[in-house]
């Protein structure tokens, strides 16, 4: 090769180089501009995974009995909830009292409105730790939905034992630490079309799909973030709080029908004796025998599909 051929080949080269460290810097900026926007965007995902403060959790946990009355004979206006009777007659149970086991997935947005009622219902039975702040997916529908993980939460109750089951992280991928068992995999299998949330009270009541339309429907929780909402929780005209607490109150009354109606505190309260709902899987009234005497027909839930691959 003659000098010349070497002097351009040289000059070809430095072109190619300088021409890919200036694609690779560009990259870099495009990257850090999308992550700045996504943060501009969303100021809230910084929290996810922070452990929720003792202040946030008191106003979540601390919704007064009047509102929660109140909501109960104001929500016949929203879809009645679906909880379904269980086929089986076997009590659900751990360590010497009725369970309840809830199964769903941080990506989730029908799992992230649920999990608020969920907390509501529960801490009339015992108390939460370790309840982390969550955002449901930024791609799914509500997305960014502010709500709570049970990936490191316990809960502790004399009444009755609550196991969680996060299944999938907000990125949809499974969770290696919190897979289903096999026996749990069977009532998800057996009392759902295999969607979340899904919770099963004691194998007496079981909700497939979250319960609330109206709230996700026509007052979307999706970029709100947690104080706003708990803020709400305690005016019964809200309809956040109709959508949260009647979640919550449906919740309440089927735990303590298996709970043996303790704390009589709670299960004396009209929160805690509303009409629970139902419906079988052709949609019709009626469904396994077994099934509580109070129930009656109610609106199909939606639900998020497993991903199960």
């Amino acid at each position: 090769m003659g000098r010349r051929a070497k002097l351009n080949a040289k000059k070809r080269n430095r072109r190619i180089l300088y021409i890919s460290v200036v694609v690779a810097i560009v990259a870099v900026i495009v990257v850090l501009a999308l992550v700045v926007n996504a943060v501009s965007n969303d100021p809230y995902s910084k929290y996810i995974y922070e452990t929720v403060p003792p202040g946030v959790m008191a106003g979540l946990t601390g919704v007064s009995s009047s509102t929660l009355n109140a909501v109960g004979s104001v929500s016949t206006v929203n879809p009645p909830a679906a909880i379904n009777g269980s086929a089986d007659g076997n009590p659900l149970t751990a360590n010497g009292k009725p369970e309840v086991l809830y199964v769903g997935g941080e990506y989730c947005p029908y799992c992230a409105f649920e999990r608020w009622g969920m907390i509501v219902a529960l801490s009339r039975f015992g108390n939460f730790t370790g309840v982390e702040y969550m955002q449901s997916s930024s791609t799914d529908v509500n997305a960014n939905t502010p709500t709570f993980t049970f990936q490191a939460a316990n809960f502790t109750s004399p009444y009755i034992t609550f196991v969680p089951v996060e299944e999938f992280n907000r990125t949809s991928e499974t969770v290696a630490w919190h897979t289903l068992t096999a026996a749990q995999e069977s009532l998800v299998t057996t009392y759902s079309t295999g969607g979340i949330p899904f919770i099963d009270i004691g194998n007496s009541y079981v909700v497939t799909g979250v319960q609330d339309q109206l709230v996700l429907t026509t007052n979307d929780l999706s970029g709100q973030n947690w104080t706003a909402v708990i803020s709400q929780l305690n005016n019964s005209q809200s309809t956040i709080a109709q959508g949260i607490d009647g979640t919550a109150n449906t919740l309440i009354t089927a735990i303590c029908k298996i709970d043996g109606a303790q704390p009589a505190s709670v299960c004396t309260q009209p929160y805690g004796t509303v009409t629970l709902a139902y419906t079988t899987t052709a949609g019709t009234v009626g469904g396994p025998t077994g099934l509580q005497t109070d129930l009656e027909l109610a609106v199909m839930t939606r639900a998020e599909p497993r991903w199960t691959s």
